[in-house]
């Protein structure tokens, strides 16, 4: 790891083009100090809806969110010819291990960014060089915080309806579970009433697992800000997160000088 330049490979879970992930990670770190190249690669580019119809499933089902290209669809939030639809986990997690060993052997990239925050089977995916998962970063976080206080802090967490149950279970399941007090509000109408209700709960952080939310060319500017006043509290999310955990593997360092007065060093 000689270079000061990284190569990073971004995976996302549908069809391409996702620009605003390009976009995203590459100011945001180059606002950091960091200047990287940035590939993309996209499970279903080269696969029609013929193709993957089959591979549909609903919520109930294990399943891995995609949006994909849909001839005449109309009104999401990636404009006119996009849906989010859902599909096989076990089907897109083949796919995805197949994007990873591309951007690898064929792109050369020097570590793989997974562009969601889903779970997969355990064991499932591998990197040669470094797998960077944005919801073991989340988890991370989250065990930071229980960690941190000698009470209980209050941790929200907001989830699709349709898997709640499992979600609330993944979070007992941590070996930091017992040290939070866990609100988990599921999504049955909007995102907002979702985080009204951590609101109403008094949470002191919430979390939310969907990655990239509000980058999409149709979200509204205000959609994010909105939650986290509704919540009360910050909103941790995973395309945040991720970026300033990648900024840590990356050269030249940031330059701590930078953030004293400038008088400050008399060396």
């Amino acid at each position: 790891m000689s270079q000061a330049k990284r190569h990073i490979g971004i995976i996302t879970t549908g069809h391409g083009p996702r620009d605003e992930y390009l976009h995203y990670h590459g100011l945001f770190l180059k606002a950091l100090g960091a200047d990287v190249t940035i590939t993309l690669r996209h499970i279903y580019d080269g696969l029609t809806l013929a193709d993957l119809d089959p591979h549909e499933v609903d919520k109930s089902t294990p399943n891995l969110g995609a949006h994909v290209h849909v001839p005449g669809a109309k009104g999401n939030h990636m404009g006119d010819g996009w849906e989010h639809r859902f599909y096989d986990l076990q089907f897109a997690t083949g796919l995805v291990q197949q994007a990873i060993e591309r951007l690898e052997t064929e792109d050369g990239v020097d570590m793989v960014l997974l562009a969601c925050a889903a779970e997969f089977p355990e064991g499932a995916l591998s990197a040669r060089t470094m797998l960077i998962h944005p919801r073991e970063i989340m988890f991370a976080l989250a065990q930071t915080i229980a960690e941190g206080a000698s009470r209980k802090p209050k941790v929200g967490v907001i989830v699709d309806a349709e898997h709640a149950d499992h979600d609330r279970a993944d979070w007992l399941s941590r070996p930091f579970a017992d040290q939070i007090e866990l609100v988990v509000s599921p999504i049955t109408s909007t995102w907002l009433e979702a985080a009204q209700a951590l609101g109403a709960a008094e949470v002191e952080y919430a979390f939310f697992f969907g990655y990239g939310v509000g980058l999409a060319p149709y979200d509204a500017r205000d959609e994010i800000p909105a939650l986290e006043r509704a919540i009360g509290a910050p909103l941790i999310l995973p395309h945040r997160a991720t970026v300033l955990h990648l900024r840590n593997l990356l050269m030249p360092a940031l330059n701590d000088l930078d953030y004293l007065p400038a008088d400050w060093n008399r060396a």
